[in-house]
């Protein structure tokens, strides 16, 4: 327990709070009631800010109508305060139904057959929904007149209370969600969802979490604010308001806890005290501020801040492949030993797209431990069928299985909790995280405990970002991450794409070692002759989306047929 603790909540990370308190425990013995206010204000907007944060800036969910939540909140408050009601129970009741309706929302605009714009229209409906019926229910809300909601706590004593709340909201959903298991799967399908999910992340699950937790952030934020602000009016959950918190985290930087509080404490107090004496030309002004973040620094201010202290050594990037054999290192899984059931396996399995077909009755089964190359000339089909397998095309007609488990209409990430891994032709990784990170990502949902690698030495490394390795450098670490992952089937689309010669033969040794000593099955497409001789124990033979012949290396090339379809001989 204390070990998992120190893990989660390091030095830093505690001195960081720790001084955070201390500052907004000073606050009112140096400054004067109005600067206090705005301070105030600045906190609620900024807990306003990072709860969009956590679902914008955390796990790529866009929301251009979030003031919905933040309106549900106040005016649970308000409503309240109007009827004689403890505000807490007000404002617990606006982040049940805020944290509901988002529910609602997410299973409809994060639906596997939704487009990437549905959540944004619907959050966006949303809001004018919520404004509107803020304005038509003159019985609850007092319509356009708002309600007044009076603190009884003074200047100092409502700003203490919602410093109070404010930090422990922060910290509490740092340490629970940030930190964890949570945070990471935020980070990953926000960064690259193709990985994410062939790691058994389920994307959808995940943003949908992200989204409720966001809204209920947001909402407690609106519960806090009423007294803050003191006028609940249809504004507070309107598209101005939704316009304004997105404008805050732009400006300050998203997926970074102070980015939300820098941009939302700019923008308020700039408001507040530029704003009566600017008037319209204020709006213009940031208008121009939004724009040039938006251009010089799209990852805001707090961003433009790390990318000036960030010294990326890009000296090993630039080098050569990081690839080399695994040697003796490796030991079998004790699962995978003996086991006579197939590893994976297809049966009569077609797949077209649209009027043209691809595959046309494929049937193949890998045992543990074997090594299979899918050969053909282009347009044979292997691709695709590499997909079928993975569960990013679902077949017309026939069954995938994996260890004797019918899989056809599961997805990726389903397949992946039943030990199917998967590398592509282009390398897919966390480009905006470092070596390390992507390793711990793909650990941290690993299935078996990672085979010991040299491999993974070489990645152990926070100075530079994956976007700064070199394309052979890439792949090692695309491979690394799936190993240390520790799938029993592994799935691979031309893996040496764009290695040098010695490269490739090296990256085919270590994958024929990989497969003999942990008794992982490898299906391999594959162009290179020298490659495939290299690694294969069976070649299959693809051609027109049928299976042509398939044997050893040997026997496919003495073949007749094999010589006419894809080697190009008569």
């Amino acid at each position: 327990m204390t070990a998992s603790l120190g893990r989660r909540v390091g030095g830093g990370h505690a001195l960081a709070f720790v001084g955070a308190a201390l500052l907004l425990a000073a606050a009112p013995f140096v400054l004067l009631p109005y600067p206090l206010t705005l301070l105030t204000l600045a906190l609620v907007f900024g807990l306003f800010a990072f709860g969009l944060d956590l679902a914008w800036g955390r796990a790529g969910v866009v929301s251009i109508g979030h003031a919905a939540f933040f309106g549900l909140g106040a005016y649970g408050s308000a409503i309240a305060a109007a009827r004689d009601v403890p505000m807490v129970l007000g404002g617990a009741a606006g982040v049940g139904i805020a944290v509901l309706v988002a529910l609602g929302v997410g299973l409809a605009g994060l639906g596997r057959r939704a487009l990437p714009s549905t959540m944004a229209v619907l959050t966006l409906a949303l809001t004018l929904a919520m404004s509107q019926g803020a304005r038509s229910w003159t019985w609850l809300t007092n319509g356009t007149n708002g309600l007044v909601v009076l603190s009884d706590s003074g200047v100092v004593g409502t700003y203490y209370r919602t410093a109070a709340i404010v930090l422990v909201t922060v910290a509490l959903v740092w340490f629970v969600v940030l930190r964890g298991a949570l945070g990471r799967r935020f980070v990953a399908i926000r960064i690259n969802e193709q990985r994410a999910e062939h790691l058994g992340i389920d994307p959808r699950r995940t943003k949908i979490v992200a989204f409720l937790i966001s809204a209920a952030v947001s909402a407690l934020a609106g519960a806090v604010a009423a007294p803050v602000i003191g006028l609940v009016s249809p504004s507070a959950a309107g598209i101005v308001m939704s316009t304004e918190v997105l404008v805050w985290l732009a400006v300050g930087g998203l997926g970074t806890i102070s980015g939300a509080f820098l941009g939302a404490g700019l923008v308020t107090i700039g408001d507040q005290l530029l704003g009566d004496v600017l008037g319209s030309w204020y709006l213009l002004m940031m208008g121009v501020v939004f724009l040039l973040v938006v251009r010089f620094a799209p990852e805001g201010l707090v961003g433009l801040a790390r990318a000036a202290l960030r010294r990326p050594l890009r000296e090993r990037a630039a080098g050569g492949a990081l690839l080399e054999p695994v040697g003796a290192s490796l030991t079998p899984r004790p699962a995978a030993a003996g086991s006579s059931e197939p590893a994976i396996g297809a049966r009569d399995v077609e797949k077209g797209f649209g009027a043209v077909p691809v595959i046309q009755g494929v049937d193949l089964t890998v045992a543990p431990g074997e090594v299979v190359c899918l050969i053909g000339p282009n347009g044979a089909g292997k691709t695709t069928f590499l997909g079928v397998l993975a569960g990013e095309h679902r077949p017309e007609r026939g069954t995938i299985w994996i260890a004797g488990d019918d899989v056809t209409t599961r997805a990726p990430h389903e397949r992946a909790r039943r030990g199917l891994g998967r590398m592509f032709q282009i390398p897919s990784v966390f480009l905006d995280l470092t070596p390390r990170q992507n390793l711990a990502i793909a650990r941290s949902e690993g299935l078996h405990p990672p085979v010991p690698l040299p491999l993974y030495d070489r990645f152990d490394s926070d100075t530079m970002l994956a976007r700064d390795l070199s394309l052979a450098d890439r792949r090692a670490l695309e491979l690394a991450m799936v190993l240390s992952w520790g799938p029993e089937i592994l799935l691979l689309d031309e893996p040496a794409a764009g290695l040098s010669h010695e490269d490739s033969i090296e990256l085919a040794r270590t994958l024929r070692d990989v497969a003999e000593r942990t008794g992982c099955s490898l299906v391999a497409v594959e162009h290179d002759m020298e490659i495939v001789r290299e690694m294969a124990d069976r070649v299959v033979v693809l051609a027109d989306g049928r299976i042509l012949v398939e044997g050893s290396m040997d026997e496919i090339s003495a073949h007749d047929e094999v010589r006419r379809a894809y080697l190009g001989v008569s």
